[in-house]
């Protein structure tokens, strides 16, 4: 397994003369979730804390449940994210020709989630260590619980897991070129734009709204 990340091309040329098996990916997926699941509770309970003394006593017993919603949401969106993933590249490398089955394509973009696992625990110790030991000001005006949430989340640590994110992202993008390659008989370059496309795309995105918004 740990092949995946030393040398993904030999890893999914051995795994291509294999049977179709989306029972390894799918766990390391649902592990990839969790790992983020936590990081979405500790962040989801941090800004229920802001938000907690400007709300009237029925509204905060409901979102009191809000950092295990975004928990799950976490999990499940893991899944979701997958499957969107899997659908871009199939569709963009099917413009190089791609060959292939659109559940081999699935099962390999699945392995390239490991490496989100180490960048997640990462970046959960590090919003663990932020918001126990954050001074979260008192907010009695609704009108700046946003401007107090975004300073939160534009904190240096916060931003520093963001950028930890995005290099694991670089990670696991390698690792598809080389899933795409295989999974959809491509050349190595053609993968490398598949792939390219889309990332780049994300971090961007990912640049942009941690920054700028």
């Amino acid at each position: 397994m740990l092949e995946v990340l030393t040398n993904p091309n030999s890893f999914f040329e051995a795994r291509k003369k294999g049977e179709e098996s989306l029972r390894i990916p799918v766990i390391i997926v649902l592990i990839s979730g969790i790992i983020g699941g936590i990081s979405a509770f500790l962040s989801s309970s941090m800004m229920m804390e802001a938000m907690t003394k400007t709300l009237p006593p029925e509204v905060r017993g409901f979102i009191s449940f809000m950092p295990i919603g975004a928990a799950i949401g976490a999990v499940i969106a893991s899944f979701v994210i997958w499957l969107i993933i899997a659908a871009i590249f199939f569709g963009i490398s099917a413009l190089f020709k791609g060959e292939g089955r659109f559940k081999r394509t699935l099962e390999f973009v699945g392995y390239g989630y490991i490496p989100t696992i180490i960048g997640g625990l990462i970046s959960a110790v590090l919003v663990y260590n932020f918001v126990t030991t954050v001074q979260i000001p008192a907010i009695t005006d609704p009108a700046e619980i946003t401007e107090v949430i975004t300073s939160l989340m534009k904190s240096p640590m916060m931003l520093l897991s963001s950028a930890i994110g995005i290099l694991f992202m670089l990670w696991s993008a390698n690792i598809w070129v080389f899933g795409l390659k295989h999974a959809r008989n491509l050349s190595t370059e053609n993968a490398l734009i598949t792939v390219a496309i889309p990332v780049a795309a994300y971090i961007l995105f990912s640049v942009y709204q941690t920054v700028v918004m």
